[in-house]
């Protein structure tokens, strides 16, 4: 390779990781965060994240377990066809979720003043 590219790629990688790490210092935050569960738009559990807890959702379209420990909150069991809840990694930073289309089922991590 020749030196300009060399510069190029190294410039790159510098932007890439700036950007990473400004991510990660905007979503990094002193205050407590919450598992806010809702279902058709409407809030059916807001739970804190720093405290262990398993609790099972259901309607008529199914059921969904939910379960916060270690600071991360995971949906371990569901009754839908795709399993794609169940597929999704934990969730720990304000903004992830996770999704059960067939359940119309959102879990997400908020801060505690949203």
């Amino acid at each position: 390779m020749k030196k300009k590219e060399l510069i190029i790629i190294a410039i790159l990688l510098l932007i890439s990781l700036g950007g990473i790490a400004l991510f990660y210092c905007l979503n990094a935050t002193d205050q407590p965060l919450t598992v806010r569960v809702s279902r058709d738009g409407e809030v059916i559990a807001a739970l804190p994240l720093s405290q262990d807890h398993s609790e099972t959702f259901s309607n008529a379209a199914g059921t969904n377990t939910l379960v916060i420990s270690n600071r991360t909150a995971d949906i371990t069991e569901a009754d839908c066809p795709g399993q794609v809840c169940v597929a999704t990694h934990s969730i720990s930073s304000p903004g992830e979720t996770i999704v059960c289309l067939p359940h119309k089922l959102i879990v997400e991590i908020i801060t505690s003043g949203n």
